[in-house]
């Protein structure tokens, strides 16, 4: 919400900078002496300062990217709760790596157009462990999203199904009093969804309790069932979960630390 937030973002992640890098990247590439061809591109011919300043170009600009990364994935991660914080904590992990990836690269690039070899090969040994760390971290943060939201459906779309057994006896003896849309329009309630099962289910009980026309009570385990429902089709019950969890967890952590 924050005006300036947008405007790094369009600036880092739009069109002109990856323009104004792919141009560089493409200059400083003809200015190479390449001369033979070469699988070892950068160890053979990263000694020139053009071949330096194609690959720091190239990797300021990735280091760009997955910086701005790190920060959205950084604020997806606070917004997020329970297993959905996994994916966003993968991506900020993933990211801060592939910084630090980039920067190793640009030490290296440099060492070798000074001359300074040894310097290269010192730093080169995190370079390894650091692109295979970036890689698998990124790959699970970015597989992990959707792969939580499906989980997050399969257990929405069973707690549902629970809710709507348990709450079944109450909305039948509901429709006896008080019929509703479920007996005038039944061919529409065969094909709705869970949650339109749950919500018709809540409101026909609903109707029948406040309809001064009929006498209609839910005893005590009922109306409980009732307003967990409610909550479940409101989305506040697992909010209250994770917020009653987390002042648990923090008395915990203080009792160790006592």
């Amino acid at each position: 919400n924050i005006p300036w937030r947008s405007e790094v973002r369009i600036l880092t992640l739009g069109p002109v900078a990856l323009l104004v890098a792919l141009s560089g990247v493409g200059i400083a590439f003809l200015l190479i002496d390449r001369g033979a061809t070469t699988t070892n591109f950068m160890i053979d011919l990263g000694a020139q300062p053009a071949a330096a300043a194609y690959s720091m170009i190239q990797f300021t600009y990735y280091g760009i990217v997955v910086g701005t990364m790190a920060v959205l994935a950084s604020r997806q991660y606070r917004l997020s709760v329970g297993l959905q914080r996994l994916p966003a904590g993968c991506l900020v992990v993933g990211a801060l790596l592939g910084v630090v990836l980039c920067v190793v690269v640009l030490i290296m690039d440099i060492a070798h157009v000074a001359g300074r070899v040894d310097v290269m090969a010192d730093v080169s040994i995190a370079y390894g462990p650091l692109y295979i760390l970036t890689f698998l971290f990124l790959c699970v943060g970015l597989a992990g999203q959707p792969t939580v939201r499906y989980l997050s459906a399969r257990r929405r779309a069973a707690r549902t199904r629970s809710l709507i057994n348990e709450l079944s006896p109450a909305w039948r003896a509901a429709t006896i009093v008080r019929p509703g849309l479920s007996q005038t329009d039944a061919a529409s309630v065969q094909t709705d969804g869970l949650e339109a099962q749950l919500h018709r289910q809540v409101v026909e009980i609903r109707d029948a309790m406040i309809d001064p026309r009929v006498s209609f009570s839910l005893n005590a385990g009922d109306r409980l069932v009732l307003e967990r429902a409610e909550q479940h089709l409101l989305g506040t019950d697992e909010a209250r979960l994770h917020a009653s969890a987390a002042p648990a967890t923090r008395r915990t952590s203080q009792r160790g630390a006592a």
